[in-house]
């Protein structure tokens, strides 16, 4: 009898610390800390005509006003303390490209916020 895996499953080999895996947006554990700490939930708002989601701490409420940003709930990736959450939905709905890569990004540490291109 024969047992064979129908897909070798491959891993995706980032080199960034924000990087799009499987409809997840994951990012590296000390970004996680730099920019969201002990946070479990951000504030996130996708720019169409600029492809760049905006993300900031779920405690950051003005940023939540001022881009009428959505809540979602920052996972727990792996045990070296990376974090992910889910934009299936946002990539669906804005037809965009879904294949794993690395993502450019640009961080106001004051402000707390990150801004991605997608």
């Amino acid at each position: 009898m024969f047992f064979t895996q129908p897909y070798p499953h491959k891993k995706f080999n980032n080199t960034s610390d924000f990087f799009l895996e499987a409809g997840h947006i994951c990012i590296k554990a000390d970004l996680v800390q730099k920019i969201f700490q002990e946070e479990e939930t951000i504030f996130i708002t996708y720019y169409p005509e600029k492809k760049q989601l905006f993300m900031a701490p779920a405690n950051e409420e003005l940023f939540k006003t001022i881009h009428k940003a959505k809540q979602k709930m920052l996972k727990k990736k792996n045990a070296l303390g990376d974090k992910s959450f889910n934009v299936q939905d946002l990539l669906d709905d804005n037809n965009i490209n879904t294949e794993s890569r690395d993502l450019e990004f640009t961080v106001q540490e004051a402000l707390r916020i990150v801004m991605v291109v997608l």
